[in-house]
């Protein structure tokens, strides 16, 4: 008997400290809930066919969820060291631990009626438990090693771990019969009517071998043994049906399952072939359960996560379910207030003292109000006579009128918008272009942050520049928002409202992190096949931010690959949908440092050709073995840049066999000393530090040669360091925050004179005084540089002050001695009252900073840059400053390493290649791919135009006065990208790049009438066009910019910031800024310059970006004609005089009906740069 399973969904068991293995499942038979536990003795419930999570709780502390019961009273978990029962609401109704809860392993209930519990383990007594009281009633000798019990009516049935089963009468829990199923030790067993079944290991040859049977017995009379069931894979769990006592649920360890009747074996029918289904896991199977109508399946595996199957689309937990336990909702007190509502109806709170509110009658008068100045102008013609003055109407007033003072909206302190400031512009000074004025590019503003507190930002309260920043948009959208205002200096800074942008502080980290920044800058020069890789999005995002010279940058599409990311979901390492003021975005911080450094490990990592870029791990590659000189495998690079070369050591306290492997940790995590332990306080960082890089613990792990978890010593022995250590504060709590404030500088007097050392803040030009950094940095708990050498297993780490001779125990051979120097920190900011958000702090390397620059540290806010004094960094006096990250730097790295061995050739075949994803693409393309003698070089000209879809629909409010506001604008994506020849040639305006870009995120409107994109254009299913993804367009975007293509397009500022591409100025020829006089706000469409100066109607239902591309390289080289010629000035007043006459639309049809719908090329552009033929007119 079997059934088509199909997964419905799987969940993942969270931990919000570590990934904890299921242990157990279980459907509860009276409502709609399921029940997991796990190894850390975590129980949580999920509710209805959707698994939304209902109830969570820690019941047993830091040990295995053996078991779990339901009954109508309530949740029965077991454990080794106890037993427990809580109501559904996770209240505790008893707990049993004690000297006869020792290691207890199964249980069951009793076929009496007066409610008790059988609970067996190895231990030499089981013990008969009463559910009512919670108590402890009967203990029953000879029974030990007992690891599974199954009731039945006249029966008791207990499987042992010598592969024995016993069947017990239930009232004197006497031995009636035995059963010696398999040789060795028992995994599991379950009985139905007279059927019994058992699966396990045999002993062969000193060694356990899983039986590849699931043996049958009828246990009517004496025990019988019946046709086993075939299960090649290993069986390892066993669940009979709950309503067909024939039929069995046999899974493996390996994720095989198969629903098998054992009647059918019985009576030797093999018709019907066994059906086996696969789970998609990518651990081991721990757990399973049938649900009561038998509609249903559940498993869990040993990476916490929780798959469910069904047979059916409707199916049903139970046949028939009770409603759960809802929680209350308090309903808000009703008040309705009219105008002619007293106000005492509104109710008071209870208050114990006088209200200020309270004034006696004697105490309250009228106040007039505030009488307006007189006009200086009234004043100047006053005459006083008999000193009363008199002054002849201005003419603006009227007669016994005063006016009233107008209210007065105090404006958020911010940067004004661009166009408020061209606005400006325009009104002081009237410049019209000249003949002679050509393309210009709009340059980068230095323009600084204004209005910055002067205070010591080591005090208690958080300076302005730390506070969270937003963008603002106006009607022009984010174009026209001042980012030049919030940053002065040479290094960009990285946008918000962007999904998971509170990665842009880690992001810098990585950045100004030299070897690893050439590390993806080589990644990328590479064919990388992989579409959502990581470190390729991180090399093209360091590309931009080096490119950038200040200016703002985008980490879009390197979060928009992180959200694709399964495992990142399932760890909960995205955005919370409702930000609040309680959340830990320090601890989101560290737990996404840890995912992302061995996420790009993993895509760093050619096994077999990676490059050695570490000197230091020679010595380490070479090794001899009876005289020959044994080669193996090099880490990858991640591993050593910032792997901590450690030697992991797990002892199993059952059977002592040792498994020992070398891992590469990419993150060290600081373990604080207990709550209790005041002496443990005073430590050092360095103390802390090394007690969390060399410890030895006691957990539950597997052991293979046990065959389950078992009590194991694990020790970690350092045996290599890092170039660049990244340590994770785990300052999550008060209490943790409490030792970094209250082992810093904290005294009064040491903070006044600090005070007086450092120098103001200079408001107008957002800078500090440089000259603060000679000072000495003030004593800090933090320490600037420390020092670690390796002796033998023992680790030493030493504070090591700045400016100071280094020890001499510290210059020793760099694999086992090695100084490192804080090179940046990641902090969780909040001001009172506000939500919490990250800033870096960073150190920029000597190579990178100014010439002028005397403090290398700056602090990254998103997209606000600024300098700050060292004492910032070390100080954490005010509660609203917590570390997250911090990362250390070896002193001597670049001596270290060997960067030229990473791969330096580009690879351009993307250029000549045309693949599409698919399945049907069009035969006969628009565009045609460049040959390998087409090779653009610097200067080359290829024109460019992009359409775009919205991935999200914009977000405006109406004020009270009527007006809409832009809140957040619509987020778009790249759609089709279209690049055509620009040189002059026989192929010049032919396109060799028209790529359609697949996108797997929902499109909420494909914008057809501005991109000409329509449903079923980006499907691979039914595309007919050149669809890629969006890294593939997105690098041969970036191989143009590299080879020094100069671009020609219209509008190109907008469509580069949406591809997310950062091009330098002189590479872009924009017809937007070249057809626009500066004095005039008004920009002239491509549409009307079509109409007006080529005689063409472009666009003329939906847009084309091959169309549109080539009518922008048509408009420049018209350009050059009129420039060749000194009439460029005069033609481009002659378009806006008959823009403004024909209302900027252009033009009725009559007048374009001689020419063309769509400019030809051929005929327009002749072999020189210039036009050689004539015009239609």
């Amino acid at each position: 008997m079997d059934s088509s399973w199909n997964e419905v969904q799987h969940i993942c068991d969270p931990n919000l400290n570590k990934v904890s293995p299921v242990s157990a499942v279980c459907w509860d038979p009276y409502h709609e809930l399921l029940w997991v536990g796990n190894d850390s003795g975590r129980v949580s419930s999920y509710y209805g066919k959707g698994l939304q999570r209902y109830t969570a709780f820690k019941a047993h502390k830091d040990e295995q969820v053996r078991q779990i019961r339901v009954t109508d009273r309530g949740i029965i978990s077991l454990s080794p060291k106890s037993i427990q029962m809580r109501d559904r609401r996770g209240l505790v109704k008893w707990n049993i631990s004690n000297e006869d809860t020792q290691d207890l392993h199964c249980m069951t209930s009793t076929t009496l009626t007066n409610g008790e519990l059988l609970v067996a383990g190895q231990q030499d007594d089981m013990l008969v438990v009463s559910l009512a009281r919670g108590v402890v009633t009967r203990k029953i000798s000879g029974a030990s090693n007992i690891v599974v019990l199954k009731s039945l009516p006249r029966s008791i049935c207990a499987g042992s771990l010598l592969g024995e089963v016993t069947l017990r009468d239930p009232r004197t829990m006497k031995v009636e019969q035995r059963v010696q199923a398999h040789t060795a030790t028992l995994s599991d067993l379950d009985v139905s009517g007279n059927l019994l079944l058992t699966c396990g290991f045999s002993q062969r040859q000193g060694s356990l071998i899983m039986d590849p049977l699931v043996k049958v017995y009828d246990i009517r009379m004496s025990v019988r043994t019946l046709a086993p069931i075939p299960f090649p894979s290993g069986p390892m769990f066993l669940k009979m049906h709950p309503t067909l006592s024939t039929t069995c649920l046999v899974a493996s360890q390996t994720g095989q399952f198969q629903m098998c009747d054992v009647s059918s074996l019985i009576m030797g029918s093999y018709a019907a072939p066994a059906q086996f289904h696969q789970i998609q896991t990518s651990s081991y199977i721990t757990a399973m359960d049938i649900s009561s109508s038998a509609q249903t399946l559940v498993f869990a595996d040993g990476a916490s996560f929780v798959y469910q199957y069904a047979d059916r689309e409707d199916f049903d937990v139970n046949p028939y379910s009770l409603p759960i336990a809802q929680p209350d909702i308090v309903q808000p007190p009703t008040t309705t207030i009219t105008d002619d509502s007293p106000l005492s109806s509104v109710g008071m709170p209870y208050y114990t003292e006088q209200l200020l509110s309270v004034w006696p009658n004697n105490k309250v008068y009228e106040v007039g109000t505030q009488p307006t100045p007189i006009d200086e102008e009234i004043i100047k013609n006053m005459k006083t006579i008999d000193f009363v003055g008199y002054a002849p109407n201005p003419g603006n007033i009227h007669r016994n009128q005063i006016p009233r003072k107008k209210k007065v909206i105090a404006k958020k302190n911010g940067p004004k918008f661009r166009s408020e400031q061209e606005r400006e512009l325009l009104q002081s000074s009237n410049v019209l272009v000249g003949d002679d004025d050509g393309p210009h590019h709009s340059g980068r503003r230095s323009s600084s942050i204004g209005d910055i507190s002067n205070m010591d930002p080591t005090v208690m309260n958080m300076p302005r520049y730390y506070q969270r920043v937003e963008i603002q948009y106006s009607k022009f959208g984010v174009d026209d928002f001042d980012f030049g205002y919030y940053n002065s200096t040479p290094y960009g800074g990285l946008e918000t409202h962007i999904r998971n942008s509170y990665c842009n502080s880690f992001l810098q980290v990585l950045f100004f992190i030299t070897p690893l920044r050439k590390i993806a800058k080589s990644h990328i020069k590479i064919a990388c096949t992989k579409d959502n890789c990581l470190l390729c999005e991180l090399g093209f995002l360091f590309r931009m931010l080096e490119d950038s010279k200040g200016q703002n940058c985008q980490a879009t599409n390197f979060l928009r690959a992180f959200s694709t990311i399964p495992q990142a979901s399932a760890l909960g390492l995205f955005d919370p949908e409702t930000p609040n003021r309680n959340i830990s975005f320090s601890t989101l911080m560290q737990n996404f440092t840890r995912f992302i450094m061995e996420q790009i490990h993993q895509e760093a990592n050619v096994p077999a050709s990676n490059p050695l870029i570490s000197k230091a791990l020679v010595r380490k590659i070479m090794e001899k073995d009876d005289g020959e000189v044994k080669t193996l495998d090099i880490p990858s690079t991640m591993q050593q840049l910032f792997g901590l070369q450690t030697l992991s050591q797990s002892k199993c306290g059952t059977c002592q066999e040792e498994v020992s492997r070398i891992t590469y940790p990419f993150v060290v995590d600081m373990l604080y000393p207990k709550k209790n332990d005041r002496k443990s306080r005073k430590r050092s960082f360095t103390s802390i530090l090394k007690a969390s890089m060399y410890r030895e613990n006691q957990t539950k792990a597997w052991c293979a040669n046990c065959h389950q978890y078992q009590p194991t010593t694990t020790k970690k022995i350092i045996c290599g360091l890092p170039g660049v250590m990244l340590i994770n504060s785990g300052a999550s709590n008060s209490e943790e925050s409490l030792i970094w404030r209250q082992n810093g500088p904290n005294s009064p007097k040491a903070s006044q004179q600090n005070i007086i050392q450092e120098t103001t803040v200079d408001s107008d030009q957002g800078s500090t005084n440089e000259d603060a950094s000679t000072t000495n940095t003030p004593s800090s708990w933090l320490p600037e540089r420390f020092g670690i050498y390796i002796n033998g297993s023992e680790l030493v780490i030493k504070a090591l002050p700045v400016g100071k001779e280094i020890p001499p125990e510290f210059k020793g051979a760099p694999e086992t001695c090695a100084i490192y120097e804080l090179s940046s920190t990641i902090l969780q900011v909040q001001a009172e009252e506000e939500l919490p958000h990250l800033v870096a702090q960073i150190k920029i390397p000597e190579s990178e900073l100014e010439a002028d620059a005397k403090t290398p540290w700056y602090l990254f806010n998103d997209f606000l840059v600024r300098k700050i004094r060292p004492e910032e960094v070390f100080s954490f006096k005010g509660n609203w400053k917590t570390p997250a990250v911090l990362q250390y730097t070896r002193v001597e790295l670049d001596t270290l390493l060997d960067l030229d061995v990473l791969p330096s050739k580009v690879d351009y075949s993307l250029l000549f290649e045309d693949h599409s994803i698919a399945q049907e693409p069009n035969p006969d393309p628009q565009h045609e791919v460049l040959t390998e003698d087409e090779m653009p070089k610097r200067g080359t000209l290829v024109a460019i135009d992009a359409e775009f879809v919205a991935l999200q629909q914009e977000e405006t409010e109406i004020r009270s006065d009527g007006t809409k506001s832009l809140i957040r604008p619509s987020t778009l994506t790249l759609a089709r990208v279209s690049v055509l020849r620009g040189d002059s040639g026989p192929k010049e305006g032919v396109p060799f790049i028209d790529d359609y870009i697949a996108t797997s995120e929902p499109i909420v409107d494909y914008l057809t009438e501005y991109s000409g994109i329509v449903a079923g254009d980006l499907d691979f299913m039914q595309s007919k066009h050149t669809l890629v993804p969006l890294k593939v367009a997105y690098k041969k975007l970036r191989l143009l910019v590299d080879l020094g293509c100069i671009f020609i397009g219209h509008g190109l500022n907008k469509d580069f910031r949406i591809i997310n591409l950062m091009v330098p100025p002189e590479q872009i020829i924009d017809t937007v800024d070249i057809y626009h006089i500066r004095n005039r706000q008004r920009k002239i469409s491509l549409r009307f310059l079509a109409w007006h100066l080529l005689h063409q109607d472009i666009q003329s239902e939906t847009h084309d970006s091959i169309e549109d591309a080539r009518t922008a390289l048509i408009l420049y080289k018209k350009y050059l004609e009129y420039k060749q010629n000194g009439s460029f000035g005069q033609v481009l007043e002659e378009v806006y005089e008959a823009g403004h006459k024909a209302n900027w639309l252009k033009g009725s049809k009559d007048s374009l009906s001689r020419v063309s719908s769509t400019p030809q090329i051929e005929g327009l552009i002749g072999s020189s740069p210039l036009f050689t033929t004539g015009w239609p007119v």
